[in-house]
């Protein structure tokens, strides 16, 4: 979904996945890894609360029911989809985008939180001439239709562009009219020069 700040949203129900993860380090010494070679222990290894409930988390998600697994499959699809999304408007946004991409997030039954819904702001005010105000609608036109799925939300910043593109070239229209009229005004408002010729 896009904003306009002055943007587009895209309010997907998704989700996104942040995954827990063990760090392993190994040192090595004369190239080889320690605790390779049991007679060389002189430490047991310990792990500290986060990484114990990092592993235990992994259980927890064993022992998920049906149900649950299921919703979780669900959640990660959803977070997929709107991670896709915002992504297309944000490469079709370019210079015009105010930041990266927003997300909204849910915990699914494993614990994992999931991106569920998410938004672009767009810059949509006018600009200093109506020549760059078409350019700059016609991006904000093409982010906001760049997902797959654009969302009504995103129809509707299309929509005001579009407007605003119009609004624009109508300004162009009239200021092209304008200077015509003062030209031919100009034209007679200079003394005629007349041209008579001598008859003899």
């Amino acid at each position: 979904m896009i904003y306009g700040v002055n943007g587009v949203s895209s309010s997907q129900n998704d989700y996104a996945l942040t995954t827990n993860s063990v760090e392993k380090n190994k040192n090595t010494t004369n190239g080889e890894s320690e605790g390779s070679d049991e007679k060389n222990l002189g430490y047991k290894l310990s792990l500290s609360d986060e990484n114990w409930k990092a592993l235990g988390h992994k259980d927890e998600q064993e022992q998920l029911s049906e149900e649950d697994l299921r919703k979780v499959e669900e959640l990660k699809k959803i977070d997929k989809r709107v991670h896709v999304h915002e992504q297309a408007h944000l490469s079709a946004a370019g210079s015009y985008a105010r930041g990266g991409a927003n997300y909204d997030y849910v915990t699914g039954p494993d614990g994992n939180k999931y991106a569920n819904a998410g938004h672009v702001n767009l810059d949509t005010s006018r600009e200093k001439t109506p020549e760059a105000t078409i350019r700059k609608a016609n991006v904000i036109q093409k982010a906001a239709l760049a997902p797959a799925d654009p969302s009504p939300a995103d129809k509707q910043i299309a929509a005001n562009a579009s407007k605003m593109a119009a609004d624009a070239q109508k300004e162009i229209v009239d200021r092209n009219n304008n200077n015509n009229s003062a030209d031919s005004a100009d034209s007679l408002d200079k003394p005629q020069a007349t041209v008579s010729e001598a008859t003899s």
